[in-house]
């Protein structure tokens, strides 16, 4: 796991995030997501991003592979900087992508438009699989250690029908 302090550079960057040079410099200078430990500061000086940057990378270009246009992106990003308040909102959100909108994960049962109906909740149910999972083998883990469970007095053993012969 990376480091609180740890710094990578642009390579770095490219390496682990799978976003191009060319996309990760563009993004830098036109302040769609720039790093956070150091900015270039001319020729030959380099950028140094945080874990957190490198998140955001990826971030974009998964919603970028998912179809959603950096112009989108832009949005997305500034609607969560000025509304929510947030710095680095891509590493910071649960995005969902759901047609040509993208919504965000306000609490696990409220998700609000960030595209076509700006700040517009709507309530979801997500349904969390490997928390359930994690439950379930849990208990089993516990059930396996207790002896097992008697039938209660109050529910009486039901004895299989028998036929009588006619």
């Amino acid at each position: 796991m990376a480091k609180a302090t740890e710094s990578f550079s642009t390579g770095d960057a490219v390496r682990i995030t799978g976003v191009s040079f060319r996309n990760i410099d563009y993004w830098a200078r036109t302040k769609f997501i720039v790093p956070s430990i150091a900015e270039a500061q001319g020729t030959g000086t380099d950028r140094r991003y945080s874990f957190s940057d490198l998140l955001a990378l990826r971030v974009a270009r998964e919603l970028r592979e998912a179809g959603v246009s950096t112009q989108s992106l832009r949005r997305v990003v500034d609607f969560l900087r000025t509304k929510k308040g947030l710095t680095q909102p891509l590493a910071e959100c649960r995005l969902i992508v759901t047609g040509a909108d993208v919504q965000v994960a306000t609490s696990p049962e409220k998700i609000m438009s960030v595209l076509q109906t700006p700040g517009q909740t709507s309530f979801a149910f997500v349904f969390d699989l490997a928390r359930t999972v994690g439950e379930m083998k849990q208990e089993i883990g516990i059930s396996e250690r207790k002896p097992p469970a008697r039938a209660s007095a109050s529910q009486p053993v039901r004895k299989p029908a028998t036929r009588r012969a006619g």
